[in-house]
């Protein structure tokens, strides 16, 4: 049974012939994080490790460690089924998606596990950027804190702030106690959109602005 659903691209981009040069590589790094940067996944030894969590209990299981330094546009809280183990959602943008003058033009939401952009960057100071850039540059992500000092920090997050998150991507199957078992398989791309685009994050180190936790 899938309950969390994916980045749901919802942007109506409108591209002009005239270009706005961004250079990633001249991304402005703030607190030692650069959001400039790609996101860094690498295949490990298989991980697992088992979580009480208030109605059950959850396996999480990887094979992959992520890296991601972004931006913060969206932070949601929800209290749904699964919210005991996964309590936060992130959508983070990165490269130029993370750029001031891009992401201060749309309009980020979060909702059902869900994020969307929406906005035009056309107009008299168009952007030459493909939807697929848009796609490869965004994510709705949800978080696993790996401790209680982790989950204060995750609560405390908010749009604007910028973050780097260490951990593992995980596939979840959480038994509980009413008899319902869920599972939910993270993304391994960030090239995929619809049902399963999620990427699902223990997160074992995080740092937020100039914290780290």
């Amino acid at each position: 049974m899938t309950i969390l659903a994916t980045l749901a691209l919802a942007a109506m981009f409108g591209f002009q012939d005239r270009k706005l040069t961004l250079e990633t590589g001249r991304s402005a790094i703030s607190y030692g994080i650069n959001p400039g940067t790609e996101p860094v996944q690498n295949t490990t030894s298989p991980f697992h490790t088992y979580i009480s969590v208030n109605g059950g209990s959850a396996s999480l299981s990887s094979d992959s460690s992520f890296t991601i330094n972004a931006k913060v546009e969206s932070s949601k809280a929800y209290d749904d089924a699964i919210s005991a183990l996964i309590p936060y959602d992130l959508l983070l943008t990165w490269g130029d998606m993370a750029d001031e003058d891009i992401d201060s033009r749309l309009v980020w939401e979060q909702g059902d596990r869900k994020g969307q952009v929406s906005g035009s960057l056309g107009g008299t100071s168009g952007v030459d950027m493909s939807s697929d850039y848009v796609i490869r540059h965004v994510s709705n992500n949800h978080v696993i804190p790996s401790n209680a000092r982790m989950e204060k920090a995750l609560k405390n997050v908010k749009a604007g702030d910028m973050v780097r998150i260490d951990g593992r991507l995980v596939d979840v199957r959480m038994s509980l106690n009413d008899g319902r078992v869920l599972t939910v398989n993270t993304s391994k791309t960030r090239t995929d959109q619809g049902e399963g685009a999620c990427e699902i994050i223990y997160v074992e180190h995080l740092r937020v602005n100039g914290q780290t936790y």
